[in-house]
């Protein structure tokens, strides 16, 4: 499991696939999630389990990410939300900066070309 703060704007890659940002809307901190139509994202709450693919989230909430990812928001504070990231070994998890810093992107885009 990798804990991760993100501020507002800021996201994570998960599996050169999967975009997970931290924004603000209105005053609250959530998180979105971006994801290929063929993995599935469901929202995990008690008693309520709901499939979507770009929705926000509140503290608490988790986020299924296809059969092995699952994704919970613990804390929001000022400009910053902490979340969890439960995912296998083989799974890629990058911060964005460093991912479009690395050139990871490019190549993924251009093998896919």
């Amino acid at each position: 499991m990798l804990i991760i703060g993100r501020e507002i704007g800021q996201s994570v890659i998960i599996d050169d696939d999967v975009k997970v940002t931290a924004v603000q809307f209105a005053s609250k901190l959530r998180l979105t999630v971006e994801a290929p139509e063929n993995i599935s994202v469901i929202r995990k709450k008690p008693g309520h389990a709901k499939a979507f693919r770009k929705k926000v989230k509140s503290v608490g909430d988790a986020l299924q990410i296809g059969e092995f990812i699952k994704v919970t928001l613990l804390q929001t504070e000022t400009g910053l939300l902490r979340f969890a990231i439960d995912a296998p070994r083989d799974v890629k998890v990058f911060r964005e900066e460093l991912y479009t810093y690395s050139g990871l992107d490019e190549q993924k885009t251009t093998q896919i070309s």
